[in-house]
């Protein structure tokens, strides 16, 4: 989803300057330490966390560590201030295809605040190392012990999800400045036991492929949804499921 309006946003300007995408699935009701909730693998989640990421910087592919450059960012009552940091993945193939074309592009994600920096601590503490270590004469992955702790507690099956993306895409349209900015807080589906993130993930799938089978998708051979979709009706066919993708500037 993501990546399709990051697209949108690039197709509309005339030169593009900066592109960022901010998005994360997060508890409504945040519990300490983490103030985080599992809404898919937590194996996942700490590749994210371990894993170089890739950005373009003065139109340079370069990677930049997991959980780096944090920074606040804001969103309406009553989730406020989030941080923000880089993750690994979230670019896909868009920091390939636009080396040398745009400048800035970063992918980041969206948590409560102080999380990154715990979880930078017992990544740094090689607690989420995948290669084996002997504890008392038995060989142990420490990530295999991490996820077996964490996993159960980060499991709340009666907490309700949240999902808060927003794409901002910068440059210039006509000789003058533009920027063009898309937001969406999705929350748990309450009506039909659907969490925020099933809703995100897999209805944004779902009309990828009924776009396809209308005939809405034109793209031949191996595309990334980003590169092959068009981007209203998708946004209109999200609206039609109650994910409303909020436009703040244009």
């Amino acid at each position: 989803m993501v990546n399709i309006l990051a697209e949108h946003g690039i197709r509309q300007l005339d030169r593009v300057d900066a592109v960022k995408i901010l998005v994360g699935g997060l508890p409504q009701h945040p519990q300490a330490p983490l103030n985080y909730q599992i809404v898919y693998s937590l194996e996942g989640v700490l590749d994210y966390y371990t894993t170089l990421s890739w950005v373009l910087r003065n139109a340079k592919r370069t990677q930049v560590k997991a959980l780096s450059e944090r920074e606040a960012v804001q969103f309406a009552a009553p989730i406020g201030t989030l941080e923000a940091f880089h993750t690994a993945g979230g670019l896909s193939t868009m920091a390939f295809r636009y080396e040398g074309k745009i400048p800035t592009m970063e992918y980041k994600t969206l948590r409560y605040p102080g999380h990154a920096q715990i979880m930078e601590a017992i990544r740094d503490l090689g607690l989420l190392e995948q290669e084996p270590i002997d504890v008392k004469g038995v060989k142990v992955a420490p990530r295999d012990v991490a996820v077996a702790a964490m996993g159960p507690r980060l499991t709340m099956p009666e907490s309700k999800d949240l999902v808060a993306l927003r794409v901002i895409v910068s440059g210039t349209k006509g000789g003058k400045p533009k920027t063009l900015e898309w937001e969406l807080v999705d929350r748990y589906d309450e009506a039909h036991g659907i969490s925020a993130m099933e809703r995100t993930t897999g209805y944004s799938l779902s009309i990828t492929g009924l776009m396809q089978v209308r005939g809405q998708v034109t793209a031949l051979g191996v595309r990334t949804p980003d590169e092959a979709m068009p981007a209203e009706p998708y946004i209109a066919e999200l609206k039609k499921r109650g994910i409303n993708i909020r436009t703040i500037s244009s």
